[in-house]
């Protein structure tokens, strides 16, 4: 069985576990983070853990799955929350939880408006997958120091999301955000929580060499910024039927990006008058959607920002030279930093 499966069976047993903790009329709740796990994903969170952790001389075992898998539950809650800020209504080639959620309630008897109800129970879902997952973190099975030393990494690595979360909001409220600003914001709110921080955490798992801990977080951190940056990439210019969301809703919910960013600056006055009139704006058509992203290519942003991408995943793969990592996980960190930049979903 390869990581990611096992990583993925692993945290539906745990959820299955968890029911009897949950009340039986919230049991709708964990269906919907099970429905969510079970959809889909790239599982490249608890796979840089993993690997971070064989890297820093770890084995195979069921407490680093668990803790990888409880890294996947935690985005599971990122997901939801993330999808009722931005009312995108489909992720994963589904409802959104927000949406499928308000249609669960719609088919019943009720005085409440659904999507109301929707959306708060969405807030709760993701809650609850927040708290799922310290569970699972703190009882992987790890030695009590070896969970204390990459303890404050977990908590810190939750507290820059956040941030970097909310910055992303009052970014998108603004309407405008430079290129420095939009790769703080990727940074925060992507970088260390996708990449840099789940390697540190599986390391940490594994040992308190600092040396080794350098240059996974020399590897993690470029490569955490090109992966949002790809991201961001996909969120304009990439196929629904490969990455499972609004193809148009970035442009509509106004995301300031890198990608975004560099546009407006290489635009022309004319191009910058129409990415100001329609990026951001709840009434962009698809057709409005496409004259966007011609005038994203024509400034030459596209090619700009794939650049950046490909020069930091370069960095991040020499960094990779300058510790004693172990040679299988550092195989399988360079074949993760290609998946990371160059994926398609």
């Amino acid at each position: 069985m390869d990581v990611a499966t096992n990583i993925t069976q692993t945290l539906l047993r745990y959820l299955e576990t968890e029911r009897e903790a949950v009340d039986q009329e919230a049991h709708p709740l964990l269906d919907e983070i099970e429905a969510l796990v079970s959809a889909g994903g790239k599982r490249l969170r608890p796979l840089f853990c993993y690997w971070g952790h064989r890297a820093a001389g770890g084995t195979d075992s069921l407490e680093i799955i668990r803790a990888g898998a409880a890294l996947e539950l935690l985005h599971t809650f990122a997901l939801i929350h993330d999808d009722v800020m931005d009312r995108s209504t489909s992720r994963r080639s589904r409802a959104t939880t927000f949406r499928a959620l308000a249609e669960l309630a719609a088919g019943v008897p009720h005085r409440g408006d659904p999507v109301r109800f929707g959306t708060s129970a969405a807030i709760l879902t993701g809650l609850l997958g927040f708290v799922l997952a310290d569970r699972l973190f703190y009882s992987a099975g790890f030695p009590l120091e070896a969970t204390m030393r990459a303890s404050d990494r977990y908590d810190r690595m939750r507290l820059h999301a956040i941030g970097g979360q909310y910055l992303d909001l009052l970014a998108a409220h603004r309407g405008e955000a430079d290129e420095d600003v939009a790769r703080r914001i990727g940074v925060l709110k992507s970088g260390g929580y996708s990449v840099a921080d789940p390697l540190v955490i599986g390391a940490l798992l594994a040992t308190d060499d600092a040396a080794v801990i350098d240059t996974l977080d020399e590897y993690g951190r470029p490569l955490g910024e090109a992966f949002q940056m790809r991201d961001d990439v996909l969120g304009v210019f990439g196929d629904p039927r490969q990455t499972g969301k609004d193809g148009d809703g970035d442009l509509r919910d106004g995301k300031q990006t890198v990608l975004l960013a560099k546009a407006r600056a290489l635009a022309t006055a004319s191009q910058r008058d129409e990415i100001d009139r329609w990026v951001g704006n709840p009434q962009l058509t698809n057709e409005d959607a496409d004259r966007i992203r011609e005038v994203i290519t024509a400034s030459g942003a596209l090619d700009r920002t794939n650049e950046l991408i490909a020069d930091l995943a370069e960095q991040a793969t020499k960094a990779l030279a300058n510790g004693n990592l172990n040679p299988d996980a550092e195989i399988q960190l360079r074949e993760l930093a290609e998946r990371a930049t160059m994926r398609n979903r």
